[in-house]
């Protein structure tokens, strides 16, 4: 891992994925990039440059937005790291989702609220489309607690056979967090039910094919894939949950998009989804 991105919008929920994003990037000496996505009502890039004293709202809203991003790049840089920095113009409908695929990274880091009450219905938010589209890992984060630790990892997995890279990835980032625990995890509803001995020999061919050290394997039951993996990552005390994400795709059988989305609406624990 090389490089690690964090997109940013300056709330303390960006400063939640920036703290994250640093603390990995020092445990596997990688460098990072702050990005900040910000839309004008005129076309920025193209304009002349004797007519941009004609908006000065504007230019002190780009001055302001560049000095934010230079805290942060002599913050990180204060820590032993290196950083850049860089400020996207985004047009029409663009987000900052469109501006990420546009750069290469090793893994994307991204703070998130979740979605509560009447505001889960409402279109997903800025990290949810980035986890939908980015070919780079996405760890998305709430709220930490006082100590950053990946030290007990569960990789939650539909056995689909596209997702072995992505459990490939799961392992390698892993062991760079020096996690002490991993469980592998297939969560069987009464939508997709098959006998315990067969989802447990099926998890077996599936592991057998990988290089990993010692990894604990469950078949879970409940009624939804999601509510299976939340609660059976909160009673091993999981610190994190690797998921393999089809985005936009539709492969996958039951393991559609909105599963690591839900993960992260509905749960409290980082979530690092890994594009198939």
């Amino acid at each position: 891992m090389k490089k690690i991105l964090i997109p940013t919008d300056f709330s303390p929920c960006a400063d939640t994925a920036a703290r994250i994003g640093r603390w990995i990037a020092k445990k596997v000496n990688a460098e990072i990039l702050y990005l900040h996505g910000l839309k004008t009502p005129v076309d920025w890039v193209n304009l002349p440059k004797r007519l941009e004293d004609t908006y000065p709202e504007i230019k002190a809203q780009i001055g302001a937005a560049h000095q934010k991003l230079d805290e942060l790049v002599l913050a990180t840089e204060h820590e032993g790291l290196k950083a850049e920095k860089s400020l996207a113009f985004l047009e029409g409908f663009e987000t900052i989702a469109n501006t990420v695929l546009d750069t290469q990274n090793d893994l994307i880091v991204m703070g998130s609220h979740g979605l509560t009450g009447v505001k889960k219905f409402a279109l997903g938010s800025h990290t949810e489309k980035i986890m939908r589209t980015a070919q780079a890992p996405v760890l998305a984060c709430k709220k930490p607690g006082d100590e950053l630790k990946f030290n007990t990892i569960v990789f939650a997995s539909g056995l689909e056979a596209d997702t072995h890279p992505a459990f490939d990835q799961l392992l390698r980032f892993a062991d760079s967090m020096n996690a002490e625990n991993l469980y592998f995890v297939e969560v069987t509803t009464p939508y997709n039910f098959r006998p315990t001995g067969e989802v447990m020999g099926k998890i077996r061919d599936f592991v057998d094919a990988h290089d990993f050290r010692h990894i604990s394997l469950h078949s879970y039951a409940h009624y939804t894939i999601e509510a299976g993996i939340l609660e059976f990552a909160q009673s091993v005390g999981a610190d994190l949950i690797g998921i393999a994400n089809h985005g936009r795709t539709g492969l996958g059988g039951i393991f559609v998009e909105s599963i690591p989305e839900n993960l992260l609406r509905y749960g409290q624990l980082p979530v690092l989804s890994i594009r198939v």
